[in-house]
């Protein structure tokens, strides 16, 4: 009997320690790591905005004890490769668009408290031969699993060093809950400085299992592992005041080949969103209107994946 009582009382007591102990272990994850890729090789394109590589290395701030607003702070590594339609043509007076590559380092900080996100980063970083985007590209093209056709390269932007600073605020409205909520949001962005100058206003419609605005994986926001499994919908117009990476540098640009973008442009995203514990995923297809009056319309995908420590 006395065995009965001990082993009873030793179950009860490992009962009591297993409830208790995912709020003692439970873990609070204050970091991400975001690698983001964007490509039109996927839809048997490569021209224009083609290939977008990003790092991102994401902390969030610990606020006050009476603060009810989230910081994050983020840090991203970028190479982004812009090409002309034809990547063989050896007369750039025919090109619709220079060859162009930029690698840069952005910083940035988000503020968010539970119906808005205010967002702002500066970016530096460098185009022409310094950014890579020829070696890349040519390397891409010459393995035998692509055997296409080599980009020339010819006319591409000259070094140039950029300075720039991005601002966005998004204001958010909850139209119906969970397990399939609607969110609505309006995001007003601007950019300033000698690679762009715009502003663009834009609209999003959230429609699936989605997390809080300071909670959810839409806005990469670290410290939740709520499951989510939602899709939006993106439209934005974007006014363009200067546009480096066609037009070359707003100071002065001596490279050979240069084109005015349209300053009008529409950008349409329909994006899938998940998250499995630790882990985000998202994947997007992205189209936009005509950036010159050379140009067409262009559609690319990105995929992005995000592992909170």
């Amino acid at each position: 009997m006395r065995l009965f009582l001990c082993c009873l009382f030793f179950i009860f007591g490992c009962q009591i320690v297993r409830s208790q102990q995912p709020q003692a272990t439970e873990r609070v994850y204050k970091y991400s790591l975001e690698l983001r890729h964007d490509n039109d090789f996927q839809l048997f394109t490569d021209r224009y905005y083609t290939t977008g590589n990003f790092i991102t290395w994401r902390t969030q701030l610990n606020p006050s004890k009476d603060s009810t607003e989230q910081k994050q702070y983020r840090l991203s590594v970028i190479q982004q490769l812009y090409t002309p339609a034809d990547i063989i043509e050896t007369d750039i007076r025919r090109f619709d668009r220079p060859f162009a590559g930029f690698l840069g380092l952005s910083n940035g900080l988000t503020f968010t408290n539970k119906r808005r996100l205010l967002d702002i980063s500066l970016l530096i970083g460098v185009s022409g031969p310094p950014s890579g985007g020829a070696a890349i590209q040519e390397a891409f093209h010459s393995t035998p699993a692509v055997s296409s056709r080599i980009p020339t390269w010819l006319g591409q932007l000259k070094t140039s060093a950029f300075g720039n600073v991005y601002a966005s605020y998004t204001r958010e409205w909850q139209w119906e809950p969970n397990p399939f909520s609607v969110h609505f949001a309006l995001s007003p962005s601007a950019a300033l400085g000698n690679k762009d100058i715009y502003g663009q206003p834009e609209a999003a419609f959230y429609f699936g299992r989605r997390s809080s605005l300071q909670k959810t994986s839409a806005y990469q926001q670290i410290g939740s592992l709520e499951k989510e499994f939602f899709f939006a919908v993106r439209v934005a117009y974007r006014y363009i005041f200067h546009e480096a990476i066609q037009e070359g540098d707003i100071f002065g640009d001596s490279s050979p080949f240069l084109i005015k973008p349209h300053r009008n442009r529409f950008i349409y995203n329909f994006e899938m969103n998940g998250r499995i514990k630790r882990h985000n995923f998202m994947i997007a297809y992205n189209y936009a209107t005509p950036e010159n009056r050379r140009a067409f319309p262009h559609l690319f995908v990105t995929l992005s994946i995000t592992r909170a420590f």
